[in-house]
């Protein structure tokens, strides 16, 4: 993206006695486009959070027993709760599954009996 020749070189204002060049801002100088590099594409990576971040770690936060009591206490307590669950469930399913093959096998020979209807051959033979 290029930059307006306004922000590409400042100008100092007028009397102030500081100068600064557009060197010292190299990120306002307007550059054409450069498709990314492996170099380039490695910078971006360490931008991603986790990576390459020269910030120091903070130390954890000690959580209260309690609070840790309590947090495994609901993790045991909704194990107990799933296999209860699937215990109850399990039968139901192996029931359901039953019928659905008992009631799918008969209308496979409904089915497989219309077909001799229609082809013109009689059961009663």
């Amino acid at each position: 993206m290029l930059l307006p020749t306004a922000l590409a070189s400042p100008t100092p204002p007028s009397g102030s006695g500081s100068h600064t060049s557009a060197s010292s801002f190299p990120f306002l100088q307007p550059h054409p486009f450069r498709p990314f590099s492996s170099s380039s594409a490695r910078r971006l990576l360490l931008l991603l959070p986790g990576r390459g971040s020269t910030r120091k770690m903070v130390q954890p936060v000690k959580v209260s027993p309690l609070i840790k009591l309590t947090r495994y206490s609901f993790l045991v307590l909704g194990m107990v709760y799933g296999a209860k669950r699937y215990a109850y469930l399990k039968p139901r399913a192996e029931a359901e599954r039953k019928l659905a093959a008992e009631k799918k096998k008969k209308e496979e020979e409904i089915r497989k009996i219309q077909q001799r209807l229609e082809e013109g051959d009689s059961i009663l033979k």
